[in-house]
C-alpha cells in the first residue's frame, strides 16, 4: 500500500517540479487578473462608444427642436399682429365689421 502512494507522489513531481509550482500559480493568478481587467476595459470602452453615439443623436434632435422652435416663434409673432387676428376672426368665426354685409350661400357645394 505504501508503494502506491510513493508512485503517485513521484508522478506528480515528474509532471510539475516543486520549484516550478509556486511561480506557475502566481503566473496563472496574474493572467486571470489581467484578463479580468482587460475585459472590464473592453466593456467600459463599448459603453462609452454607445453613449457617444447616443449623445450625437440627442444633439441632432436638439438642433431639430431648436429649428422647429424658431419656426413656431415666427408663426406666433405673425399671429400676434392685429391684421392676422382680424383675418383669422373673419375666416373662422364669420365676423364682419360695421357697415359690411355678409352673404351666406345655401345650396350644394361643388
Amino acid at each position: 500500500m505504501m508503494g502506491g502512494r510513493n508512485r503517485r507522489a513521484v508522478r506528480r513531481d515528474r509532471l510539475t517540479p516543486r520549484w516550478l509550482r509556486r511561480p506557475l500559480v502566481y503566473t496563472m493568478a496574474v493572467a486571470i487578473v489581467a484578463g479580468l481587467a482587460l475585459s472590464l476595459f473592453i466593456l467600459q470602452s463599448l459603453k462609452i462608444r454607445a453613449l457617444r453615439n447616443e449623445l450625437v443623436v440627442l444633439q441632432e434632435a436638439e438642433q431639430q427642436a431648436r429649428l422647429e422652435q424658431g419656426t413656431l416663434r415666427a408663426r406666433l409673432a405673425e399671429a400676434d399682429e392685429l391684421a392676422a387676428i382680424e383675418a383669422a376672426a373673419r375666416e373662422q368665426l364669420g365676423w364682419v365689421l360695421r357697415g359690411e354685409e355678409k352673404a351666406v350661400f345655401i345650396g350644394e357645394e361643388e
